[in-house]
């Protein structure tokens, strides 16, 4: 009685079979990592599989709507391929699933108002594709989610307000967001207490980063694409602090202390003026200030910090 075919990184070839009906109690099917190519069966829309895993083979496509019923499935991860097309309102019926990974393929169009449905979603990944529209207020309703993932996606902003509702986050990562250069406020993200990981990069935010975010659990990555905040004493090691390429303006807070240990700090391509802190003179690790506004009073630039572009370029020896 098979209920599990895993078979990844074997080098297989071909195209996925349509009948599994000689496996009437399959539950699991993971083919991840071969050189499989075609598409993805209607007929597996009939069966009871709780987990779809085909991550990084040559499949093309689009999604049929037939796995819209597949009323156990749990997990369904389709990365790394080249599936193309609108996504498939039918898939908001899978009201038990709670991974759905389509990052890096070729989707585009919107995503379905339907998903509103998928209550029980954990992880949602969906960057390095071709969508359109702007990123829509209907995560609200996935108050179970811990990990979202929209990098590259083609999704325009802002961030809907909605977010503030997704307690469990802990890992947060929106970045590149089409649109025409207009600025959001940034996003209220005070309840998600949860955080390890908030990736904000090229959203387009304006104004001053919130007190909030001092306050927040992270521990691993840090990157935020707006104002800088004048709190974030609360922070104690960021090994990543990325707030590159947006429209950061205004001198570089002396409560940035905070996160003078970090690995790397990028304020890179922004409107920042001042004068370089003492602090990121003394401790910073790998600051990377280059393009901006900010000058360095000291009688030479030190090697962790790169002023490349900046004002104190014509000052510094």
């Amino acid at each position: 009685m098979l209920k599990h075919r895993v078979l990844k990184n074997q080098y297989l070839q071909g195209s996925l079979p349509p009948d599994l009906s000689r496996f009437p109690y399959l539950q699991v099917i993971d083919l991840s990592r071969n050189y499989l190519n075609g598409s993805i069966p209607r007929e597996w829309g009939a069966t009871q599989m709780t987990t779809i895993s085909i991550i990084g083979n040559r499949f093309t496509g689009p999604i049929p709507k037939e796995i819209g019923n597949i009323s156990t499935l749990v997990t369904f991860t389709v990365e790394f391929n080249e599936f193309s097309g609108v996504l498939p309102p039918e898939l908001g019926n899978l009201s038990r699933l709670e991974k759905l990974h389509l990052t890096s393929n070729k989707f585009t169009g919107q995503l379905p108002p339907a998903f509103g449905k998928l209550t029980a979603l954990k992880d949602f990944r969906i960057g390095d594709n071709q969508f359109t529209g702007e990123i829509p207020n209907l995560i609200q309703k996935w108050t179970d989610l811990q990990k979202l993932v929209i990098q590259g996606s083609g999704l325009s902003g802002p961030i809907p307000p909605g977010i503030a509702v997704l307690e469990n986050i802990t890992d947060l990562r929106i970045s590149d967001l089409q649109g025409n250069g207009t600025g959001a406020p940034f996003p209220p993200l005070a309840n998600m207490t949860k955080l390890e990981t908030l990736i904000l990069r090229s959203c387009n935010i304006i104004g001053r980063i919130p007190d909030f975010v001092g306050q927040l659990s992270i521990s691993k990555t840090l990157s935020v694409s707006s104002r800088i905040p004048l709190v974030l004493d609360f922070v104690c090691i960021y090994p990543v602090l990325d707030l590159s390429f947006n429209k950061l303006d205004g001198e570089i807070p002396a409560s940035l202390f905070g996160i003078r240990k970090a690995d790397y700090t990028y304020l890179t391509g922004n409107q920042l003026n001042g004068t370089v802190p003492s602090w990121i003179l003394k401790d910073g690790e790998s600051v990377d200030l280059s393009y901006n506004n900010i000058r360095n009073e000291g009688s030479c630039q030190q090697a962790n910090i790169n002023l490349f572009g900046s004002d104190s370029m014509g000052i510094v020896s």
